[in-house]
């Protein structure tokens, strides 16, 4: 439809000024987050593609999804949105008026319908189309999106087909504790606490979580520490 076809009171608006990129080294863009060495890769590939290749992570929560997700908020020109959240953080005028690069979506599931239509737009067309108050503005971007989910069951069926596919298993123990304690002592949490960490949050929480990890690590100065925390928690779980 020409601008001359619009209806009465409808307006078009396009907006597609070039943006100057940053070089970014994508192989070290994951180098904190322990194993995975092919889902790296993928990731690389994918940022490398002269063309958007969307990529899906699927699996249970504390897996590690969502460590995947921080990093890419690392790239320029990247938007993070939880999928429950993306109406009220207003991503659609995002994407309008920052027009990112990439786009990150943790727990895409929860998106409503609608904004999941917009993005099946986006990732099939690359094309970007609202009507408010009788306006139309329409642009086009060259987006990559990444997301995450807990299950696919919610999502519209041609939106998870725009993806590439990953499902996550939850972590054994021996996985669990490297991670945890790779990430502690990133933070500054001597070796033998993180440790000890990971070993109080899997055994006396039950839990499988890495942040739960992180929360006691940033509490925690001694092993002492760990065990009275990790008490107190279970005390009060």
């Amino acid at each position: 439809m020409t601008k001359d076809e619009l209806p009465v009171g409808v307006h078009e608006e396009r907006v597609n000024e070039p943006v100057v990129e940053k070089m970014v080294d994508y192989e070290k863009l994951f180098e904190s987050i322990v194993g995975y060495a092919d889902v790296k890769k993928l990731f690389e590939m994918s940022l490398s593609s002269d063309k958007p290749v969307h990529i899906l992570l699927v699996g249970p929560p504390a897996s590690a999804k969502t460590l995947f997700m921080l990093e890419c908020m690392k790239l320029e020109r990247s938007y993070f949105t939880l999928g429950s959240h993306s109406t009220k953080s207003g991503m659609i005028d995002y994407l309008f008026e920052k027009r990112p690069r990439h786009l990150l979506v943790d727990e895409i599931e929860h998106m409503p319908m609608k904004d999941q239509t917009a993005l099946l737009s986006l990732m099939e067309t690359g094309i970007i189309s609202e009507t408010k108050f009788q306006k139309t503005r329409n642009t086009q971007l060259k987006t990559w999106v990444f997301a995450t989910s807990n299950g696919t069951d919610r999502m519209l069926t041609p939106l998870l087909s725009r993806f590439v596919v990953l499902h996550f298993k939850q972590y054994s123990f021996g996985s669990f504790q490297q991670v945890c304690t790779h990430i502690l002592v990133h933070e500054g949490v001597p070796s033998d606490v993180a440790v000890a960490i990971a070993d109080a949050v899997w055994t006396k929480l039950k839990s499988k979580d890495i942040r739960d990890c992180i929360k006691i690590g940033r509490l925690a100065k001694t092993r002492q520490d760990v065990e009275w925390i990790a008490q107190t928690l279970k005390t009060y779980k």
